[in-house]
């Protein structure tokens, strides 16, 4: 479903690419989905699911701790945020440069004069990530976008659906996407593992009749999400849940 295009790299830049469209190894919890696993995929509503070797329980909360939060406008924050890491960040017209801790440089180029729309991509800096030694880039499809982390001192390239929500013991990452109407975007979450300064690919999960919107980490073991939903109207609807991992 979604489009992944060719990041142009420069001489000397370390390439590594995982795609985030495969969801193979994902949902094992037969009892609740209404294809086989292996599609990863949740089509009914369901209070128990699993990611890679993760289970998952959703429990109420009474009350959101989350504020209502606009959609990034990265066009005009990137100025910002590569000010930010100016050491290492830089753009030239089309082309977004990030200088690794190596010395070698990663170029992210923009392709948005093509004859062919589904070639159409669009990066903009986003910031960067202390916790997990990535860079964090968004980028913008013909129909679809995701983010871009790239690891600061090897350069290895990593296409997740979300911004990364990072466990406090940092060993998890969780990358939630919304998209309950277009369904140009994945909707669901991916879970990664981080050791040695690498992060592993756990599994994603996709669900049809609900999307993850913000998500924090409670501890090591809940997630704070909101469990959002269309009403009649197809408008959002959030709720407060917990996701309790086991």
């Amino acid at each position: 479903m979604k489009t992944y295009l060719s990041l142009f790299l420069a001489a000397g830049i370390l390439f590594s690419c995982n795609e985030s469209t495969e969801i193979s190894d994902s949902v094992r919890d037969t009892a609740h989905i209404e294809e086989p696993p292996v599609t990863g995929r949740v089509l009914r509503d369901t209070d128990t699911f699993s990611v890679g070797n993760k289970h998952f329980s959703i429990q109420p909360l009474a009350k959101s701790s989350f504020d209502k939060l606009d959609t990034p406008d990265y066009d005009s924050t990137e100025d910002s945020q590569i000010a930010k890491d100016r050491a290492h960040v830089k753009r030239q017209g089309d082309s977004l440069y990030i200088t690794l801790n190596n010395g070698q440089v990663t170029l992210l180029a923009n392709n948005i004069h093509s004859a062919d729309d589904s070639n159409f991509a669009n990066y903009f800096y986003a910031g960067y990530i202390p916790a997990i030694h990535q860079h964090l880039v968004f980028g913008s499809y013909y129909e679809s976008s995701d983010y871009v982390l790239i690891n600061a001192d090897n350069g290895t390239i990593t296409h997740v659906w979300g911004i990364p929500v990072i466990s406090p013991d940092h060993k998890y990452i969780i990358c939630p996407s919304v998209d309950l109407v277009a369904g140009f975007n994945n909707n669901g979450f991916q879970l990664f593992s981080y050791a040695n300064n690498t992060l592993t690919h756990e599994g994603n999960v996709e669900f049809s009749k609900w999307g993850p919107g913000q998500m924090k980490w409670l501890d090591n073991q809940s997630i704070e999400a909101e469990y959002i939903v269309l009403n009649d109207d197809m408008n959002e609807v959030p709720k407060p849940v917990k996701l309790v991992i086991r």
